[in-house]
Parts: structure tokens; sequence; C-alpha cells
């Protein structure tokens, strides 16, 4: 006895049509299909997904003091005692930062520094404490009229709040050198947050 002929819907040929994409369907145009829609799902979860940043702020103003120091000094153990020209070159810079606070919480200030790129080579400098800012200005009486409050470390920052301030930095360099700098980034760390990175003017 024949066996009964399975209903159209169960037939391969249909179903294998179906899997293709249907009548007059292009496997190609499908995927571009499904790989337009997998990106659009992906950036609308970064987009509305990603936090926006707890804190903002700039480098008002920069100021680089160079310094340049030659000392003669006698060899030891030398008949003629012959001297020695030395030479020591430093550059100071002096930002003044300012920061706002963006989020619904306060921001904990744990630390600055500043990464200077030079030619072939990076140098970071950590920014000065207490101690050290105020012995810029008497060492270089010159910066005294652009001295103004540091910006402390262990700074609270108050939800919408901003605080601004100096930060000192110093890099063994001459200022040839300095002159020749493709960027200085300062980089403000948060505890339990994000850093920022300001960017100073050139």
């Amino acid at each position: 006895m024949a066996s009964p002929t399975p209903p159209p819907s169960k037939l391969p040929g249909l179903a294998l049509a179906s899997f293709q994409g249907g009548r007059g369907g292009n496997p190609l145009l499908n995927i571009l299909a499904a790989a337009v829609v997998v990106l659009l799902v992906i950036g609308a979860y970064v987009y509305f997904g990603e936090k926006p940043p707890v804190a903002a702020g700039e480098v008002a103003h920069l100021t680089a003091y160079p310094v340049h120091r030659v000392s003669n000094s006698a060899l030891e153990a030398t008949p003629a005692a012959a001297k020695v020209e030395q030479t020591f070159d430093q550059i100071v810079v002096v930002a003044e930062v300012r920061l706002h606070n963006r989020s619904h919480g306060p921001l904990f200030l744990s630390d600055m520094s500043a990464v200077l790129s030079l030619p072939g080579e990076e140098q970071r400098s950590l920014a000065a404490n207490p101690t050290d800012f105020n012995r810029v200005f008497v060492a270089y009486p010159d910066l005294v009229p652009i001295k103004q409050p540091p910006l402390l470390r262990d700074t609270t920052i108050p939800a919408g709040g901003s605080v601004e301030g100096e930060l000192v930095f110093n890099y063994p360099i001459t200022k040839q050198q300095w002159d020749l700098r493709r960027s200085l980034d300062i980089t403000i760390s948060f505890l339990h947050q994000k850093d920022l990175v300001l960017t100073a003017p050139q």
C-alpha cells in the first residue's frame, strides 16, 4: 500500500526555500541586514549604557619657567686643579586648573600628574606637594606675580560644585626641548572614579 503524500507544508523543497529567504530572497542582502541590526543594537547599548564623565575641567593658564645655571668646579686630585663647567637645566610648569563635578555625589581628589610628550620620549611629573609648591615661589621670585592657591590632594568637590587652583610640575629639560614638545597632558585622579585628562594649551 502506497504511503500518503505529505502535506505541502512538509515538503523539503518548500522548507529549503523558506530557509533561503523565501521567494526571490538574496542571501547576501539578508546577511548585510542582520549585520546592520547587530550594529544598531550595539550602538544603542553603548549610547544609553555608557555613563557620562563625572567631572569636567580645563587648563585655564599655563606658565613654563626655564631655569639654566652654569657652575665651575675644580677636579680633585689633579695638579692643575682644572675647572669643569657644569650646567643645570629644568622647566618649572605652573598650571592653573579648573574642575567641575558633574555627578550627583561628591568627588574626592586623589592625585595629579602630568605627562610631557617630547620627540622620541615621554616624561612624567607628579604635582608638587604644598611644601614644595611654596618653595618654588621662594626659589624663583619671578613666578610670585602669578602665584595662586594650590589645588590640593584630598580635596572634596561637592555635587555640582567647582574648584580651581595651581599645580606645579618640574621637568629636567632645556627650553629648546620644551619648545619642541608635542603635548602636555595633566591627569586628575579621583577615588573610585575614572581619571580626568586635561590637555594643556600649547
